[in-house]
């Protein structure tokens, strides 16, 4: 077998290896990632329908408390005062998620179809919003109700089931791990396999040879596919010589006797070329 063939084939391999194998822990990372995102959605989703849920129960709870007259002529003082909303607190409603009873609160604002609300600034997570109705309608004035929660984005993760991310991403970090051991193996292994080629392919240990003959063997070791054709070799060795075809072939003969008792042996390809091969 072609020395330079083999190693060329066993290294095209090793990296074409690799490169599938890094495909695994890139998939599995994604994946992580991707998992994680819609673990946190669900999360932000949750904390709204039990929002949504809270605000249902208190409207049907207080909304006698909340539509009566004074309620509304308090609200109504306060808004042009100080054009806030009132904030009523949520410390005493049952969530499912225990942290909404420090971070959530519900907001009362009178509006109608004149005066639009007025904006709760920030990163919150809002609910939808109920508008009640008093059963003597004032001047078309309405409760609009609404649940916000100052939730971080580290308080929804931790919210958020994490273990198949979590999973996933132990697996790529395992799976590129693996990689990298395998890969050191390879190397070493490629490093033995060349290291045996080189020396039994090496026509220079223990044989006898002429400088000449060390030459042209050396041509053929240092060429691609260690293939080289006649006249090249004859211009090399000889330069202008005019018999240099005759004084190739004898080359050639001699350096074919030479190496006869050794697993190396130079082929002549139809006349036009010669090459060298190490035979296993």
């Amino acid at each position: 077998m072609i020395i330079n063939i083999q190693l060329n084939m066993i290294d095209k391999l090793h990296r074409t290896s690799l490169h599938y194998a890094m495909l695994l822990p890139m998939v599995l990372t994604l994946a992580s990632i991707v998992s994680c995102c819609i673990s946190y959605s669900n999360a932000k989703q949750h904390i709204t329908q039990d929002l949504n849920d809270a605000m249902i129960a208190l409207a049907n709870e207080k909304s006698e408390l909340w539509t009566r007259p004074d309620t509304i002529a308090a609200l109504r003082q306060m808004h042009r005062a100080t054009h806030k909303p009132l904030i009523y607190q949520a410390s005493d409603i049952n969530f499912r998620n225990p942290v909404l009873k420090e971070e959530a609160y519900f907001t009362l604002v009178l509006v109608d179809r004149h005066n639009a609300p007025p904006k709760i600034l920030g990163n919150k997570i809002a609910s939808d919003s109920i508008m009640l109705m008093p059963e003597r309608a004032i001047d078309g004035f309405a409760v609009k109700i609404q649940g916000f929660a100052d939730c971080s984005m580290a308080s929804v993760f931790s919210a958020s089931d994490q273990t198949l991310p979590g999973i996933l991403f132990s697996l790529s970090i395992l799976s590129m791990a693996s990689i990298f051991v395998w890969h050191r193996k390879e190397i070493g292994l490629q490093g033995m396999t060349g290291a045996s080629i080189s020396s039994v392919g090496n026509p220079f240990d223990g044989i006898k040879l002429t400088p000449m003959q060390r030459r042209f063997t050396q041509m053929l070791l240092d060429a691609p596919d260690m293939r080289v054709d006649k006249t090249t070799l004859c211009s090399s060795l000889w330069g202008n010589k005019s018999n240099a075809d005759e004084s190739l072939y004898t080359l050639v003969r001699r350096t074919k006797t030479a190496l006869a008792a050794t697993n190396i042996e130079i082929i002549c390809n139809r006349g036009d070329s010669y090459e060298i091969c190490v035979n296993n």
